[in-house]
């Protein structure tokens, strides 16, 4: 019998760190981290907080739960650390002015782009042994805070209430061992140019049946194909009894249309814009933990997982992303304030990309074989995922019914995003954050965290949340690189449905008085 390729040992590494993640799921006490995301500013006057554990060994600490950040991003060495001096000295210390911090106080400052100015961290004890095995650290990153003793015995209290949680996530430490040895073994693996990166493989869902004969693995959600990876069933039950509010702010496109560009621009405009407050926008993380696929995180995660995510972001703007058509929108009702953000993109361009990702999607199973002519034959015909695509920009242009006011509704293009960022910034900003006033230098850092590489260059290096292979998924950031991959007769097919469906035209739809406009927001010219 072959031995297993490098491909099918990253694809039964993925598997079972997938399933040494879900025990680890049940061991920790999602209820208490999102108790204290909850409660903790309020009670304190803090921007941020952190639960700590220490290692059996003692010799650092990881970041459990915390604001803004995903669990264990941050293992720091105890030693010399603010939360391992309060683990050693078992004893609540309080640092009112951290202007000229050092050690692990700095590199992880660098790392998440935040500097307190006040701490207070309390040790958590065992309710056993009575050994200090971890910490809660709240903090204020605004401005010194002097806090009372009657805050420092809360702080206590709090940790001795959430002792037993600290105790069960200390016992268990071998599950954290093995998820981080399973990561390594995934990292090694993952010389093959997957789309998703290693340890981030999602969970498929039965019936997966092949379509157009063979590969684009799917299910159908009515009669739209979604991906294996949707569980069509509980996206129904979201469907059935998700109401939006004011906050939320929903980018909508079909696959490859500049979705991540969109949420970058969304990510940077809103941390800029929410500096004065606590906020998950801290990190500029675009990735699924900030910026939640709703089908998806329902469909890996569970209905208390959006829950938790609303809870977490109840008094700020919250921004989701959607593939799905209007039509298919996973909500009963939709709040009159909440936004829409559409983006399309040139069919052309649209069409070369979906081939290259699809292609190398693991769960997708297209065919290897599969040609660019072949694949556009499907693309202009239109059974593929999340349905037609030139139906698909047309739907949530016209709408059917009166949901979604105008003006509450941004029709934006991929390729002004690209060439015209300055003017998108300053568009989104005016449509997002009406009220809020924002100077140059901070649309221009805007503009600047939106380019291609960079984008690039920062999820590679930093991906946090973002499970896509940044190798694969930002592949050109160009407008035109369909006329070195497209033939004559493909661009010709995708010609003559794009003129028939949009009214003569080839690079996108006739934008009607259904939508805002770029030029209705910078005072350009408009449709």
């Amino acid at each position: 019998m072959p031995s297993p390729t490098a491909a099918e040992r990253l694809s039964a590494a993925t598997r079972k760190r997938q399933t040494v993640a879900e025990q680890w799921a049940r061991t920790r006490n999602n209820d208490v981290s999102n108790l204290l995301s909850t409660t903790l500013p309020a009670l304190f006057d803090i921007d941020r907080f952190g639960l700590f554990v220490l290692s059996r060994d003692s010799q650092s600490v990881w970041l459990e739960a915390g604001t803004g950040v995903t669990q264990r991003s941050i293992v720091v060495e105890a030693e010399g650390s603010l939360v391992g001096e309060a683990i050693r000295n078992r004893q609540t210390r309080i640092d009112t002015d951290l202007s000229n911090g050092k050690g692990a106080f700095v590199s992880v400052g660098e790392k998440l782009g935040y500097w307190p100015q006040s701490a207070m961290t309390a040790p958590v004890f065992c309710p056993s042994t009575g050994n200090a095995i971890g910490a809660l650290q709240v903090m204020n990153g605004e401005r010194p805070v002097a806090w009372s003793d009657r805050d420092q015995g809360l702080l206590e209290e709090l940790c001795h209430s959430i002792s037993q949680t600290v105790q069960v996530l200390h016992q268990h430490q071998e599950i954290v061992v093995e998820l981080e040895r399973l990561d390594q073994e995934i990292k090694a693996l993952d010389q093959q140019e997957s789309a998703i990166r290693g340890g981030h493989m999602l969970r498929t869902f039965e019936p997966a049946t092949a379509l157009h004969g063979e590969g684009f693995l799917h299910g159908l959600y009515g009669k739209t194909v979604f991906p294996p990876f949707i569980d069509v069933a509980a996206n129904a039950d979201l469907a059935r009894s998700w109401d939006t509010d004011a906050y939320d702010i929903f980018i909508a496109t079909h696959q490859k249309v500049g979705t991540h560009l969109a949420k970058k621009f969304v990510v940077e405009l809103l941390h800029e814009g929410l500096k004065h407050r606590a906020n998950v926008y801290d990190t500029r993380d675009i990735g699924h933990g900030t910026v939640p696929w709703p089908e998806v995180s329902v469909s890996q995660h569970g209905r208390a997982w959006i829950d938790e995510h609303i809870a977490r972001t109840h008094d700020t703007p919250r921004a989701w992303y959607v593939h799905c058509s209007y039509d298919d929108m996973p909500v009963r009702s939709l709040h009159p304030q909440t936004k829409f953000i559409m983006v399309y993109r040139d069919p052309k361009a649209v069409a070369v990309s979906q081939y290259f990702f699809w292609k190398r999607h693991p769960l997708l199973a297209v065919p290897e074989d599969l040609s660019m002519d072949e694949f556009v034959e499907l693309f202009v015909g239109g059974n593929l995922y999340f349905g037609d695509y030139h139906d698909h920009v047309s739907g949530w242009i016209s709408r059917k019914d009166q949901r979604i006011a105008p003006h509450h509704i941004l029709a934006l293009s991929y390729e002004d995003m690209v060439n015209r960022k300055p003017e998108v910034a300053r568009a989104l900003a005016r449509f997002l954050l009406p009220h809020t006033s924002f100077s140059e230098d901070a649309m221009a850092r805007i503009a600047e965290a939106t380019e291609f590489k960079k984008m690039k260059d920062e999820v590679t290096n930093n991906p946090q949340s973002f499970h896509l292979n940044p190798k694969v998924y930002f592949r050109s950031g160009t407008t035109n690189d369909w006329e070195q991959k497209l033939s004559d007769a493909a661009i010709a097919a995708i010609d003559e449905k794009s003129r028939a469906k949009w009214d003569g035209r080839t690079d996108g739809p006739a934008l009607n008085q259904g939508v805002t406009v770029l030029g209705d927001l910078t005072d350009d010219s408009g449709r």
